[in-house]
């Protein structure tokens, strides 16, 4: 009767674990999802910062302000130049507030993000402001 016993105890601990794996695994992607777009919004804020400061020193070269910001991204949030928007004030003088955007479209791994999330992709933005310098 004792082994009969702890073959009973074995395939009971085998379903329990055959149940519980699938949710275990669900929520580890869940937490790297989180991860990522955690990392991908401090990294695009990184970058508008980046941005930011070039385009405060010169605020008429927009192509390198984008190039700047683009650069400064990361190999696991990278932006592309196109996706950097610099948005200027009415009047450019020193002490003019200038802010640069920078935007990433973050795909997610999780399975049932769809149900969340449309097309399983977030849409981040990054922002920054910074007073001009110089209007050069």
């Amino acid at each position: 009767m004792g082994t009969k016993l702890r073959t009973r105890i074995r395939g009971q601990s085998l379903v329990e674990a055959a149940l519980a794996l699938p949710v275990l695994v669900m929520l580890m992607l869940g937490l790297l999802d989180f991860g990522r777009a955690y990392y991908a919004v401090v990294s695009l804020k990184d970058a508008a910062d980046e941005g930011a400061t070039y385009a405060s020193y010169q605020p008429s070269d927009v192509t390198g302000i984008r190039q700047r910001a683009s650069e400064a991204s990361r190999q696991l949030a990278p932006i592309q130049p196109n996706d950097v928007t610099v948005i200027y004030p009415p009047a450019l003088f020193a002490g003019a507030p200038v802010t640069v955007t920078t935007k990433l479209v973050l795909r997610l791994y999780t399975p049932f993000a769809n149900a969340f999330v449309p097309s399983s992709e977030l849409e981040l933005h990054g922002s920054a402001t910074h007073a001009l310098v110089s209007t050069r």
